[in-house]
């Protein structure tokens, strides 16, 4: 369900903005175009309990539209880019997927520090839907390396990734 819709969002904004580059979690790293489109789930709330055993959630979604400032235009262009995504949103209501209906939160300036994208002009466009993610074993298990931490809760010692 969650990768689902993950799918659905990224397909409809690549479709419908061919001009810009969107992904959902680009790599660290990796080098992208401007415009881009950043796309994620930011944050799960508690959504209303069916009364079924499965588990309702709110997934809170967010664009981020980054631009260049030194193009003509770069403070105009932002703006319109992200009405032009939520315009998008509000559009695909639920993006063909068992969930409710789009609900903008918020479309502005992004208010969060991102070291990657001072200098960068960046507005956020958020919103939410509401989903059925069913019983434990319909979430889907994501794959994972083993790795080991030495973990630490007195603070003495430094958490430290062995590959």
């Amino acid at each position: 369900m969650i990768e689902a819709l993950h799918d659905a969002i990224e397909q409809r904004l690549v479709a419908a903005l061919p001009e810009v580059d969107v992904q959902f979690y680009p790599e660290l790293g990796e080098r992208v175009s401007l415009p881009l489109l950043v796309l994620e789930l930011a944050e799960f709330e508690a959504g209303t309990d069916p009364g079924t055993g499965e588990l309702a959630l709110v997934a809170i979604m967010q664009a981020r539209v980054v631009c260049d400032p030194t193009e003509a235009n770069a403070e105009l262009a932002v703006r319109q880019l992200a009405a032009r995504v939520a315009a998008q949103v509000h559009a695909a209501t639920t993006f063909d997927q068992p969930v409710t209906p789009a609900k903008l939160r918020q479309i502005g300036p992004d208010g969060f520090h991102h070291a990657e994208l001072d200098g960068y002009l960046v507005w956020l466009v958020e919103w939410v839907h509401e989903l059925e993610v069913g019983e434990p074993s319909d979430i889907a298990m994501p794959s994972f390396v083993p790795r080991e931490v030495q973990w630490s809760v007195d603070g003495d010692t430094e958490s430290v990734v062995t590959p």
